[in-house]
């Protein structure tokens, strides 16, 4: 299996990392703005929870020996993108979530899956041109 080092770098460091904690940041504010009452509460917590382990995921990967790992992580915080996404299609379709804050939402949501999906993408090809030994190439952006 290869292994992998990120260097001196830390996951704080990387763009889509950043991403990931701002789209976080972002979902707890949407959470708290909304007024959902009692029977939907367990609906908010979701929401919550789903962007925290997806921003966890990223840097528990990023910390794994192997790379195998940091793109599997990608692909959970990925799964946990999926959840956030089906969540928010349910309170747009209730009217909760509208105008400009759903718009905002929905354009971090994008630009964070599409971050991601390019990261495990750059990464499964450096996989593919070493497969064994250490990974020397650097995951870091091309922002």
């Amino acid at each position: 299996m290869v292994m992998w080092r990120a260097g001196r770098r830390n996951v704080y460091e990387l763009n889509e990392w950043q991403k990931a904690d701002e789209f976080a940041t972002l979902l707890h504010d949407v959470c708290r703005e909304l007024d959902l009452g009692r029977d939907k509460e367990w609906l908010l917590y979701l929401l919550e929870q789903a962007g925290q382990l997806m921003r966890e995921a990223v840097e528990e990967g990023w910390n794994r020996e192997h790379l195998a790992e940091f793109i599997f992580g990608i692909s959970e915080a990925l799964t946990f993108l999926a959840l956030v996404d089906y969540y928010l299609v349910f309170l747009r379709h209730e009217g909760y979530l509208a105008g400009e804050r759903a718009n905002e939402v929905d354009g971090k949501l994008s630009a964070l899956q599409d971050a991601l999906a390019s990261l495990a993408g750059r990464l499964r090809e450096a996989l593919r041109a070493r497969p064994e030994g250490l990974l020397s190439v650097s995951p870091w952006s091309r922002n």
